[in-house]
């Protein structure tokens, strides 16, 4: 694996198909979140006016799912921030942007 990294370093053709690829896979994980978020505010909606016109307390149910998302955002985040794999890709590619 290293050695593959040192090939793809030390050619700067390497490199450059190397970012190209990793910018493209980037963007296709940031699109599909993106569509799914929108997925989930859609659904959201249709949620809120099934509770608003069976008779539920819409305000009750906006304020328990945005809580519950806030958590679950953060306990995503903390996970993020804690995994050196990423901060490791990250010191690599700016290691690479740089030369």
């Amino acid at each position: 694996m290293m050695q593959m990294m040192d090939q793809i370093l030390a050619n700067p053709l390497y490199t450059i198909i190397a970012i190209v690829l990793l910018v493209m896979l980037v963007f296709a994980i940031v699109k599909k979140i993106i569509k799914l978020i929108i997925t989930f505010l859609i659904l959201f909606a249709v949620y809120v006016a099934v509770v608003h016109f069976t008779g539920g307390n819409v305000q009750q149910t906006i304020d328990k799912t945005i809580q519950s998302g806030t958590e679950t955002a953060k306990e995503v985040q903390k996970k993020a921030e804690e995994s050196k794999q990423v901060q490791e890709a990250k010191k690599k590619l700016d290691n690479v942007i740089k030369k």
